[in-house]
């Protein structure tokens, strides 16, 4: 991994973990306890820019930070370490296609969230069921991905080296 990857992989880190200071603000409605996890596009954005690897790092560090050691950390966010960090490889691998298949990993990470949260008991089966949980998720995929595709062609032209 070349040195402008581990800076980029640290700073994303560190946005997704100061954009969690914000986002854990607004509750989810669809799951008492947890959040609108909009900062699940930081992860989603460093695997589309810079790959797996990086979309790996952010996930983990990012995720594992903020779940852990800060003030905003809850059971809901300790409990995504994984599916981020699954989420994060997968949205550099699908990005090699295109950017909207990459935005449209961050159903990977709802996915694997949602299995996780159920696998330990933090939020009811029949919670999953219900048409506010379905179209909840619905309306923050959405969103998610429209954020991803305006951000990244954004964030591209910054991240290029100079020329010379």
């Amino acid at each position: 991994m070349r040195i402008r990857h581990i800076i980029s992989a640290t700073v994303f880190a560190a946005v997704y973990v100061i954009t969690g200071q914000f986002v854990h603000l607004i509750p989810n409605p669809m799951v008492p306890g947890a959040i609108i996890a909009l900062n699940m596009v930081v992860i989603v954005i460093a695997g589309i820019l810079f790959g797996p690897g990086v979309g790996a790092i952010v996930g983990l560090a990012g995720t594992a930070v903020n779940g852990f050691l800060t003030a905003s950390g809850n059971p809901f966010e300790q409990a995504a370490v994984i599916p981020h960090i699954i989420m994060g490889i997968a949205a550099g691998l699908a990005a090699r296609r295109s950017v909207m298949t990459g935005s449209l990993t961050i159903l990977v990470g709802h996915g694997l969230n949602v299995y996780v949260f159920l696998a330990r008991g933090l939020m009811p089966a029949d919670t999953v069921f219900g048409p506010l949980f379905l179209s909840g998720l619905l309306f923050e995929t959405v969103v998610d991905v429209v954020v991803v595709l305006f951000a990244v062609p954004l964030l591209r032209p910054l991240l290029k080296p100079a020329q010379a």
